[in-house]
């Protein structure tokens, strides 16, 4: 029974650490290639006007409004 049990976690634990090499050569490389800008360090201009991004300018922003509460 024990032999059984020690067996089964073997088995659970070859599968994950496969399941993990499998993700690191095939899934890593997939990641890297859709987003080129994840590392800021690579590509020609690292670190030039290019690295540094405007804020976002959201035209749906509106007016600050300060209510002061009224007593009836």
């Amino acid at each position: 029974m024990l032999a059984g049990l020690i067996r089964t976690l073997g088995t659970i634990i070859m599968v994950w650490f496969v399941f993990r090499w499998l993700d690191r050569m095939f899934g890593g490389r997939r990641r890297r290639s859709r987003n080129p800008d994840a590392n800021p360090n690579s590509g020609s201009n690292a670190g030039g006007a290019s690295a540094k991004k405007a804020p976002p300018k959201d035209s749906k922003l509106g007016d600050y409004i300060d209510f002061e509460e009224v007593d009836d």
